[in-house]
C-alpha cells in the first residue's frame, strides 16, 4: 500500500509491505516459543517447556528448527543448582536491527539498536518544535538518515522504526491526535504520523506516546525488568504516567490512560495547556518550576539562581534550580517543596486507587534533584495515603539515560519485526495476494 503526505520529505514514498497473520499449528508454535525466548534471554529448554505447557521432546524440536533457522542462538549455560546445567537460548540479536526516535519539545533524540536492544549509536539535537512540523519531520529524516551511516549497519539489516512523541497520541491508528504546547496545538493535531515515518523510510514503524516508551524501556532494560506491576511517572516540561499491569503497559479502552498531568490538584490555579485550571502539570512540571522561579526574581526576590543564569532569566534550568538548593538557596528550595508537594498529594490518590508496590520516576526533574525530592515525596503520601498503602510503596528513579524513550520505542517495533523475520524463514509458499490484501498494524505491546 502506497500513500502520500504533504510531511514526507524528498524522494518518491516507498512502498510498506504487509505480512500475513495466518500460520500453520506448527508454525504458531515455533512463533510462539520464539516470543518466549525474545521475552525471556537466556532461558533454557526446561524452562521453555514450563512457559509454554509443551512437552520438553516437543520444545526440543520447535528449539532445533528455530536454530537452523538462524533466528536462535545458544547463549551459554544457565545456573540450575547441582547436576548438568542447561544450555540458555537467545534471539539472534544481529538478525535485524532498529530505530527508535524521540521527538521530545526540546530535543531530539535517535537511537540504533540491534534486535535485543542494545544501543548501537545514539545521537541528540535541539527539536525546534517552533519552526513547525514539516521541518522538524525534515530534519528528524535527516538525523535518522545520518545514525544509520554513523552506525555502520547495512540499510538492508534495519527493519523498523518506532517513534515516541509528547502530543496525545493514538498508537492504535497510529496519529497525533493534539500537541497540547504553546503554539503546537494547530502544528500536530491529528497527525498521521506512524503513515509518515512508513513511507518516508519503507519499513513498518510504531508510534507512540514519549512516557510510555521511557516505561517500557524501564521495564526490559531498567527498574522494571523484574517487575510484573509499576507505575512509571516522568516529570519534565510535561508530567505523564504509564502503568504495567501483570507484565503489560494499559492503555486503557481509548488508549489514553497515564494522563497523570492533567490530574486537579487546584481548582483555582493556572490554566494548563488543555483548557483546564489547575492541572498537575501547570503547577509542578519543570516548565512550571522554571516560571515561579522566573516570576520571583523578576520581582526582585535574591537568589543564587540569578547568579548561575548569570542575569538571564530566559536561561534558567531545572539544573540550574537543583544546584541552588544544593547551595542552600531558599527560592530554589521553597518552589522544589511547593512542587511535589503538589505530586505527592496527586499521587497518594493514585496509591489509593491501584495500590502500586513499586513507582519509578523519571524525567528532568527527577533526574537532576533526586536527592531532594523522594524523602519529602514519602512524607506526603504518608500523610495523605491510605497507612498500609504508604507503608509498603516503594519510590525509585531511573537509572536510564536520556535516550529511554527512543530506546523504548525501537523495542515497541520489535516484536512486529521478530514476527516478520519468522515469516521470511518459512520454508512453505508464502500468499502474495493476501499479503497485498492485509493491513499493516503496529503492534500494541
Amino acid at each position: 500500500m502506497t500513500m502520500n503526505h504533504p510531511d514526507v520529505a524528498g524522494g518518491e514514498p516507498r512502498q510498506t509491505r504487509a505480512f500475513p497473520r495466518t500460520y500453520t499449528k506448527s508454525d504458531q508454535s515455533e512463533l510462539s516459543v520464539l516470543y518466549q525466548i525474545y521475552a525471556h534471554p537466556n532461558i533454557s529448554r526446561i524452562a521453555l517447556a514450563k512457559h509454554t505447557g509443551l512437552s520438553p521432546a516437543s520444545i526440543g524440536g520447535i528449539v532445533n528448527r528455530l536454530l537452523r533457522k538462524g533466528l536462535v542462538v545458544e547463549s551459554g549455560q544457565t545456573s540450575s543448582g547441582q547436576g548438568r546445567k542447561p544450555v540458555s537460548l537467545v534471539v539472534r540479536s544481529d538478525a535485524a536491527y532498529l530505530v527508535g526516535v524521540d521527538i521530545g519539545s526540546y530535543m531530539l533524540r535517535v537511537v540504533v539498536t540491534d534486535l535485543l536492544g542494545r544501543c548501537i549509536y545514539k545521537t541528540e539535537t535541539e527539536s525546534r518544535l517552533a519552526e513547525g512540523r514539516r521541518r522538524v519531520l525534515h530534519r528528524t529524516f535527516q538525523v535518522i538518515h545520518q545514525a544509520i551511516r554513523a552506525s555502520a549497519v547495512p540499510k538492508a539489516l534495519i527493519k523498523g522504526i518506532g517513534v515516541a512523541h509528547s502530543g496525545v497520541i493514538d498508537s492504535e491508528n497510529g496519529v497525533v491526535l493534539s500537541y497540547p504546547r504553546p503554539g503546537q496545538m494547530a502544528e500536530w493535531k491529528n497527525v498521521p504520523l506512524r503513515d509518515i515515518f512508513q513511507e518516508q523510510f519503507g519499513l513498518p514503524a510504531t508510534i507512540e506516546d514519549s512516557t510510555r516508551t521511557k516505561a517500557v524501556a524501564e521495564k526490559h532494560f531498567g527498574l522494571g525488568l523484574n517487575l510484573n506491576d509499576f507505575i512509571y511517572i516522568s516529570v519534565g516540561i510535561g508530567i505523564g504516567a504509564a502503568i504495567f499491569i501483570d507484565g503489560k503497559l494499559y492503555r486503557g479502552p481509548g488508549g489514553l490512560a497515564g494522563e497523570f498531568g492533567h490530574m486537579t490538584v487546584n481548582e483555582t490555579g493556572p490554566l494548563c495547556s488543555c483548557g483546564n485550571s489547575g492541572c498537575l502539570e501547570s503547577v509542578a512540571s519543570c516548565a512550571a518550576i522554571i516560571q515561579a522561579v522566573r516570576g520571583a526574581l523578576e520581582q526582585g526576590v535574591d537568589s543564587k539562581i540569578h547568579e548561575l543564569a548569570k542575569g538571564e532569566l530566559d536561561r534558567i534550568t531545572i539544573e540550574m534550580i537543583a544546584q541552588a538548593v544544593r547551595e542552600n538557596d531558599s527560592l530554589a528550595f521553597r518552589v522544589l517543596d511547593e512542587a511535589i508537594s503538589h505530586i505527592g498529594i496527586a499521587l497518594a490518590d493514585v496509591a489509593n486507587l491501584l495500590n502500586p508496590r513499586v513507582v519509578i520516576f523519571g524525567g528532568p526533574l527527577f533526574q537532576h534533584a533526586s536527592e531532594f525530592l523522594l524523602q519529602p515525596l514519602q512524607r506526603v503520601i504518608k500523610q495523605r495515603a491510605l497507612e498500609k498503602t504508604a507503608n509498603e510503596i516503594e519510590l525509585k528513579v531511573s537509572r536510564l539515560g536520556s535516550e529511554a524513550a527512543a530506546l523504548g520505542a525501537a523495542h515497541l517495533v520489535s516484536q512486529k519485526i521478530l514476527e516478520s523475520l519468522f515469516l521470511e524463514k518459512l520454508e512453505r509458499p508464502v500468499d502474495q495476494r493476501r499479503m497485498r490484501e492485509l493491513p499493516l498494524v503496529a503492534n500494541a505491546h
